[in-house]
């Protein structure tokens, strides 16, 4: 900004006490500006303010002390209030100021219309024409920059969209390929629970197989048994039955040949005695029958 805000000297008020307050202290802040001591300046145009807050040139210089300060916020506040008020002789130098106070809050296209209201009041104002072009190209680079600043912020959220659809993919991916992994454990553990079941069974169906059999070997060991038994009895029963007397082609000797052997029959005596001892155990039936039936020396045979 080549021109410098212009503080305005007031020269003459109403010859009212107020007024004559009030132009003692816009000077006093005046001489307080012009040695750089803003503040004491600013205190001395805001006691003017109060005391003629008609007056313009308080709300004007008061907004040259704030921006001097770079206190942009309130130096626009005062500018407004001196527009407010003027009647028209600082109208002018008062939009100039008001550009300059947005272009510095980077306010630039309302900067723009403050300079461009200072060239209809004055267009050969060199200053607001050189500060409008500044305004301009500056507004231009801002808008490149919102520009390039709103593609790189969409660019970026393009992006954690992207990685965002990208995790949930992965994530409905691994929680698909978890449950398939839930699934392959599930069916191995009923295969393993069913192998294991079958297998039970299996072993249960040996079991009970074996012990079909077993009880099966021991019916048939029974049977055997019984059958061992029925013959035993059998021939002990065949044995205790009196043996019949065969022929024999072979003769004894002093008999003639083709003589048979003779037996005796038992006497009431001798069968009575034999049955007593066989009760009594002492022989076997069958040697007591063949001690009575086998005569060692029987008599000669009849001489025919």
């Amino acid at each position: 900004m080549k021109k410098l805000l212009p503080i305005l000297m007031v020269a003459a008020f109403a010859l009212t006490a107020c007024g004559q307050s009030a132009q003692r202290l816009n000077n006093a802040g005046n001489q307080a500006f012009q040695k750089q001591d803003y503040q004491a300046a600013l205190a001395a145009y805001q006691q003017a303010e109060e005391k003629a807050p008609e007056l313009v040139e308080p709300h004007y210089n008061a907004a040259n002390a704030h921006y001097r300060q770079q206190n942009y916020h309130e130096a626009q506040q005062e500018i407004e209030q001196a527009l407010v008020q003027d009647k028209g002789n600082l109208t002018q130098s008062s939009l100039y100021n008001l550009g300059n106070t947005l272009f510095q809050s980077e306010q630039f296209a309302q900067a723009i219309e403050a300079y461009q209201e200072a060239l209809r009041q004055d267009p050969d104002d060199l200053e607001a024409k050189h500060n409008l072009e500044l305004a301009l190209r500056r507004m231009q680079q801002q808008q490149e920059q919102q520009g390039e600043q709103q593609q790189a912020s969409n660019q970026q959220e393009q992006e954690q969209n992207d990685q965002q659809q990208q995790d949930e993919q992965q994530q409905a991916s691994n929680q698909q390929e978890q449950g398939q992994n839930d699934q392959q454990q599930q069916d191995e553990q009923q295969q393993a629970s069913s192998q294991q079941g079958q297998g039970q069974n299996d072993q249960q169906q040996d079991e009970q197989q074996q012990a079909s059999n077993q009880q099966e070997q021991g019916q048939n060991d029974q049977q055997q048994s019984d059958n061992q038994r029925e013959e035993g009895q059998s021939d002990q029963q065949q044995n205790s039955q009196p043996q019949e007397s065969q022929p024999s082609d072979q003769r004894q000797e002093g008999q003639p040949k083709g003589q048979p052997q003779r037996a005796y029959a038992l006497t009431q005596a001798q069968a009575r005695q034999l049955f007593e001892a066989a009760a009594q155990g002492t022989k076997s039936l069958e040697e007591y029958l063949q001690q009575v039936f086998v005569v060692p020396n029987p008599p000669p045979g009849k001489d025919w």
